[in-house]
């Protein structure tokens, strides 16, 4: 018999924690998609006319991923902290029929709004996407389940026991990489934001954030440490999300698994979201030097981050995400992407989109919140 000091809070913080989300989810979800709430009146021939008007004629992956990885999101979040101890066929079914009835009323109400255009499509793929994430839920609550009743050693475990929140933390974080950024990985760029908060406190002398962080690299080229700090953030998010592969799943086969699953996808997404600013041509513009330098060196730390203990690897996780933040927020202006970016912002990327950005914004701080827990957590027990 063994102990081990590194375990997870409890069980009932984490539920605790996935429904506070869940519910701040659903309402963001409503928000994003009926932003703006203004001039309600039909505007066609009934609210559930797109239903008849079939599929329709253009639509894009982009679209498509974005509507799919939002209701997934929302679906493990609802079946992780309202159905843990459900049968898994009724969660599956009732998760998916509230997703998808969401959904539904949503794409409606879009016909009394201006900018508002409801697909079948949008439709559809939403409830697929509550379908994935109903039966993700109950896959990961029924290891819990199991868990739960007996202490298995490690060798013989493919999850970390406890509350499965660290695959709420890595699904965002997958559902980010479709917005388009212009660093790989990036998240948390709170720059433009706290521009406009300091515009509206400094009506007199307003301050450029982008000039003072420049002068911090005097001396150096533009594009010298603009390289550099992409790099700088792309090996700060290998490893941030590394150590959270680690802490969910045992054995270094079944890592490596996880850990090309992610990048599978997580590349694949960032393709699709570079197609949406600089064209159909270029789906591998994301792929720069400072990128291809991040990864080398982000892949060769991560032999030795799988080495140390979970809660070593939880205070480094820690260190990297707030560095990643810091360094993204520094990182030189690039004017045809935020140019191109601008626009987009004004047709394409509304409603679910505007949500994945809004959480690729408060992703490094959940982080830091979850790896803290790790780093901290001393209850010991039996494996």
């Amino acid at each position: 018999m063994f102990t081990m000091t590194d375990a997870l809070p409890g069980s009932r913080r984490g539920t605790a924690l996935v429904r506070a989300l869940s519910v701040v989810f659903v309402a963001a979800l409503v928000f994003a998609t009926l932003y703006p709430l203004v001039d309600w009146r039909l505007r066609a021939p009934g609210a559930f006319a797109f239903i008849a008007r079939g599929l329709p004629r253009y639509w894009t992956w982009f679209d498509l991923l974005g509507n799919l990885l939002g209701y997934l999101v929302l679906a493990l979040l609802l079946t992780l902290g309202w159905l843990e101890h459900a049968r898994r066929w009724p969660a599956i079914v009732a998760v998916t029929l509230a997703g998808s009835a969401l959904s539904l009323s949503l794409e409606a109400m879009q016909s009394y709004l201006p900018g508002r255009v409801p697909s079948l499509l949008d439709w559809l793929s939403n409830s697929a996407g509550a379908l994935a994430g109903a039966w993700l839920g109950t896959l990961l609550n029924r290891t819990g389940r199991r868990t739960d009743r007996i202490a298995l050693p490690v060798s013989d475990r493919w999850f970390e026991q406890g509350p499965p929140t660290g695959w709420v933390l890595l699904l965002t974080w997958l559902a980010a990489q479709l917005v388009p950024q212009r660093l790989l990985f990036a998240t948390g760029y709170v720059a433009p934001g706290l521009q406009r908060l300091a515009d509206s406190l400094l009506h007199a002398e307003p301050m450029e954030l982008t000039t003072r962080s420049a002068g911090l690299w005097s001396g150096a080229t533009t594009a010298g440490y603009g390289v550099a700090i992409e790099a700088g953030v792309v090996v700060c998010a290998t490893c941030t999300i590394g150590a959270l592969a680690f802490a969910l799943v045992h054995g270094t086969s079944r890592r490596l698994l996880l850990l090309a699953g992610i990048a599978t996808f997580a590349f694949g997404l960032r393709s699709i979201a570079s197609q949406m600013v600089y064209g159909p041509d270029a789906p591998f513009a994301w792929l720069t030097p400072g990128a291809q330098g991040g990864l080398v060196v982000g892949m060769a730390l991560l032999y030795g981050l799988e080495t140390l203990g979970p809660r070593a690897r939880a205070a480094i996780a820690m260190a990297t995400t707030l560095l990643g933040f810091v360094l993204v927020n520094l990182a030189p202006q690039d004017r045809y992407f935020d140019t191109t970016l601008a626009g987009l912002e004004a047709g394409q990327l509304s409603n679910l989109h505007g949500l994945l950005r809004s959480v690729s914004l408060v992703w490094p701080a959940i982080a830091l919140v979850w790896f803290w827990r790790r780093a901290g957590a001393t209850r010991a027990r039996s494996l």
